[in-house]
């Protein structure tokens, strides 16, 4: 390994051993979503060559949020 490298390894297990390290989980019913997605999939993936992920959704979210709450 090199000296770079090991130097990248320590300091990262240094900040795990350091730092508070929280996780957190939040359940949100999908299935509104989830049944839009399916409604479209096919037409988004003719129209735009990718398929609709979940991802959008998520980022939609965000922005209508930090709208509402800047």
């Amino acid at each position: 390994m090199s000296k770079r490298r090991a130097t990248i390894a320590r300091r990262l297990v240094e900040a795990q051993q350091t730092a508070a390290m929280l996780t957190t989980f939040n359940e949100v019913d999908m299935s509104a979503v989830m049944a839009l997605r399916a409604r479209r999939k096919e037409a988004f993936q003719k129209r735009y060559g990718v398929g609709l992920g979940l991802s959008s959704f998520f980022v939609k979210a965000s922005v209508g949020a930090l709208r509402a709450f800047p």
